[in-house]
C-alpha cells in the first residue's frame, strides 16, 4: 500500500500558519536579502510560488510529462533570479499574501484529488501526492524562516506537520524530538551545518 502522509490538510495548514506569520512583513520589507541567501524577500516569496504552482503541475496534467512544466520564466531585472510567479513589486505584503494563498491553493487542490497512485517527476525522486505535499511544505516553512528571520523575527513551523513531511522526504536524517530543528539541521540552516549540501528523497514509498 502506498503510503499517504502528509495530507493536502496539512499543506493548508502550513499555508495559513505561513500568512499569519508573513503578515508582521512591513510592506517596504520585500527588497531586503532573506536570511542566509542571495535573493531578496520578494524573490524569494517568488521562489516559494514557483514551488508550489510547479509541484501542483507534476500531478495535475492525466498524462504527465518529464521534467518541469515547460512555461516560460522571467525576471523583474537582468541578472536576477527567474521564475513563473512574481507578486506585484509595489503590492507590499497584502499583494504577497494574496499570492501565496492563490498559488498555494493550488497544491492543496491537486494533492486532494488526483488519484493516489499518481506519479509525477522530480529530480530527487520522482514523487507522488504525499511526496509532493511534503516537498511543498518544505520549502514553503523554510523560506518563510528565511524571510522572516532578515526581519529578527522568529518562526517555527508547526511541529506535527513537519514531523510528517521529515518523515516523508527526510527519512534518514537525524531526528532529536524537535522536528523544527532536524529540518533545519538537515536543511544546512544551523550553526553546525550551515553550507553544507543536501537533499531530500521524495521518491514513491511503499
Amino acid at each position: 500500500m502506498l503510503r499517504d502522509s502528509p495530507t493536502s490538510q496539512d499543506v493548508q495548514l502550513a499555508l495559513e500558519d505561513a500568512r499569519r506569520a508573513l503578515r508582521e512583513v512591513p510592506d517596504d520589507g520585500w527588497s531586503i536579502p532573506a536570511d542566509g541567501l542571495e535573493w531578496t524577500c520578494l524573490e524569494t516569496m517568488m521562489h516559494i510560488l514557483d514551488d508550489l504552482g510547479s509541484y501542483a503541475m507534476l500531478l495535475s496534467g492525466a498524462h504527465g510529462h518529464e521534467g518541469y512544466t515547460p512555461l516560460r520564466e522571467f525576471g523583474l531585472e537582468p541578472g536576477r533570479p527567474v521564475g513563473l510567479f512574481w507578486p506585484e513589486k509595489d503590492g507590499g505584503t497584502r499583494a504577497v499574501l494574496q499570492c501565496l494563498d492563490a498559488v498555494g491553493g493550488l497544491l492543496v487542490a491537486v494533492v486532494a484529488s488526483v488519484p493516489i497512485d499518481r506519479v509525477g517527476w522530480h529530480p530527487y525522486g520522482n514523487p507522488d501526492r504525499s511526496g509532493l505535499a511534503a516537498m511543498g511544505i518544505v520549502e514553503l516553512t523554510l523560506h518563510t524562516r528565511d524571510i522572516l528571520a532578515a526581519h529578527d523575527i522568529d518562526y517555527r513551523a508547526p511541529s506535527t506537520i513537519i514531523d510528517r513531511s521529515m518523515d516523508r522526504i527526510f527519512g534518514t536524517a537525524a531526528r532529536s524530538g524537535d522536528p523544527w530543528n532536524d529540518l533545519l539541521r538537515a536543511t544546512g540552516r544551523t550553526e553546525e551545518t550551515r553550507g553544507a549540501k543536501w537533499r531530500w528523497d521524495s521518491s514513491v514509498i511503499r
